[in-house]
């Protein structure tokens, strides 16, 4: 009979140890006998009962009995008596210990003090904020301009462009930055472009789409859904926190997606794919400078909406799923005028002091 002794030590490894000890009591000792039933090595049946001489037979510790390298306890002492008194991070602590203690401690070796002494840390260590749980936003049963995708495209993509393509863009000055809207029901689209990614351009962008759609008939509750990136607030919480106050004197509210999600923009991030398919791609070549690159966009956002059938609208256009959901939405709409958003932000004035530029113009 066969008892296997490795599924046994994962069960119970004083128990496994018991089983041998007893086999080897009614078996007369023989300890061959006893590895080739329980199928392990005769050292090991030897180790069992040097465990039960020594009256212990629980696993024993796997750390090492000598640490040659380790740091010397008087050094550990004063990385925790500094770490306690300065509460410095482990980079800033060492240059501490080499300025004021004389003390040459490697900020590698002080992390590794710290986590084996978590318990002589005497003051509370804050953790990081918990992120907020995304709210679910349900796109099937969303009416038009409920839910609207915003995002930002890089006009230089390399995947997408040839080599000279980029350098026509590039000879002839083109803005870098596509900021896109998409209504999530309709898929109709807004186009704006921008020389600079930041924070007072995307500003920009909210109020200009909500301007725009307010103006035209849209008067439901709007929901923004935009990624982490710092043109649409980011990760400063002041900033979302503030923008959140303003849009919501427009009737709007910001959802922010989940870092490194791009489905939860689906809609927009496929739109990009047709923008490069479409427009950039054949019509590259065409544009010269700012003004054709705006009096191109302006061509291709009007076939995007009114001309270009979507399969997922069932062979409709944006404007004519729009239409059919909303009869009464002005029908001016459908003719969106892309702007640059650079030229408009100045115009925007020091809002929060977050533009320095706007602060500043009587000084230029």
């Amino acid at each position: 009979m066969k008892i296997d002794y490795k599924t046994l030590r994962k069960i119970n490894p004083e128990a496994a140890r018991m089983a041998v000890l007893e086999y080897l009591k009614t078996k007369g000792g023989k300890v061959a006998d006893c590895a080739c039933v329980f199928g392990i090595q005769r050292p090991v049946v030897y180790n069992i009962i040097k465990k039960e001489k020594e009256g212990d037979l629980t696993d024993r510790s796997k750390a090492p009995k000598t640490c040659p390298f380790q740091t010397a306890a008087a050094v550990e002492d004063k990385v925790l008596e500094v770490k306690n008194k300065t509460h410095l991070g482990p980079k800033r602590l060492s240059i501490y210990l080499a300025k004021y203690e004389n003390l040459t401690v490697a900020y590698g070796t002080i992390r590794h003090i710290l986590r084996r002494n978590k318990n002589r840390i005497t003051y509370k260590v804050k953790g990081r904020r918990k992120q907020e749980k995304r709210e679910f936003v349900d796109w099937y049963s969303a009416r038009p301009f409920e839910i609207v995708q915003m995002d930002i495209k890089f006009i230089r993509d390399h995947k997408a462009l040839t080599a000279n393509q980029i350098i026509h863009l590039d000879r002839w000055e083109v803005p870098n930055y596509q900021w896109d809207a998409i209504d999530v029901n309709s898929r109709f689209k807004l186009i704006a472009y921008s020389r600079e990614k930041t924070w007072t351009n995307g500003l920009m962008f909210y109020l200009w789409v909500i301007s725009y759609l307010r103006s035209h008939g849209v008067s439901c509750q709007i929901v923004f859904t935009v990624d982490h990136g710092e043109e649409f607030g980011g990760k400063s919480w002041f900033k979302v926190t503030e923008l959140r106050k303003l849009i919501s004197g427009f009737g709007c509210r910001l959802i922010q997606n989940h870092k490194g999600h791009p489905e939860e923009n689906a809609h927009l991030e496929r739109s990009h794919r047709t923008d490069d398919d479409e427009f950039y791609i054949p019509r590259v070549f065409k544009i010269r400078g700012e003004r054709d690159l705006l009096d191109e966009a302006l061509a291709y956002n009007y076939y995007y909406n009114n001309v270009r059938e979507h399969s997922s609208l069932g062979y409709k256009t944006p404007y004519q799923h729009l239409r059919e959901q909303v009869p009464g939405i002005d029908e001016d709409i459908r003719f969106t005028i892309p702007i640059m958003l650079d030229e408009a932000s100045v115009k925007l004035g020091p809002w929060s002091g977050y533009y320095v530029l706007a602060q500043n113009l009587n000084s230029n």
